[in-house]
């Protein structure tokens, strides 16, 4: 149904006569406005925050604690270590980390370290990246990966330390007894 252009103006003038009621619409637009593009507080920090929560977590945490804390107790085992003290030790600091480690007390931190290690468009580069199902699977791989490269990575420096020890022996010796 095709309206007169004098109903059209009509409507239109009784949509503008009363202007109070677009502040509900306006404040819904500015909320759902991500808060970086508002201004309202420092961008960075904002920024940082946004990728933070979406990069990081308490069990993100807990899984990058997890992961250094079992190759450590593997090496320890591995130097001699029973597995009753081994597994004393893990409960230790289990119960250390659910206790003492908060993530209300390191968060604040890492969002700092984020604003100072990234330009706001890097942060909010990362901010689109991550809101992607591919960013989304990186940040779930991500420990798991860094886990596996430490003990690559330990695998590997292991595998050279003959040589390391054949160039340090000299220098060991030269120095052995003689004291500071």
């Amino acid at each position: 149904m095709l309206l007169s252009g004098r109903r059209v103006a009509s409507n239109m003038a009784a949509m503008f006569a009363n202007p109070l009621r677009f502040v509900p619409l306006a404040l819904a637009l500015v909320a759902l406005q991500p808060r970086w593009a508002r201004g309202d507080e420092d961008n960075k920090t904002i920024l940082a925050e946004e990728v933070l929560e979406l990069a990081y977590s308490p069990d993100n945490l807990r899984q990058s604690f997890e992961g250094f804390l079992d190759p450590a107790l593997d090496a320890m085992k591995k130097d001699g270590m029973p597995d009753a003290a081994r597994d004393e030790v893990k409960k230790a600091f289990t119960e250390w980390f659910d206790q003492e480690v908060k993530w209300t007390e390191i968060k604040p931190r890492l969002v700092q370290l984020y604003s100072k290690d990234f330009s706001e468009e890097e942060l909010v580069a990362l901010l689109k990246f991550l809101q992607k199902p591919e960013g989304q699977k990186v940040m779930a791989k991500l420990p798991l990966v860094m886990q596996d490269g430490a003990l690559v990575g330990q695998q590997y420096f292991i595998s050279k330390q003959d040589s390391l020890n054949a160039k340090l022996a000299p220098i060991v010796a030269k120095y052995k007894g003689k004291g500071p």
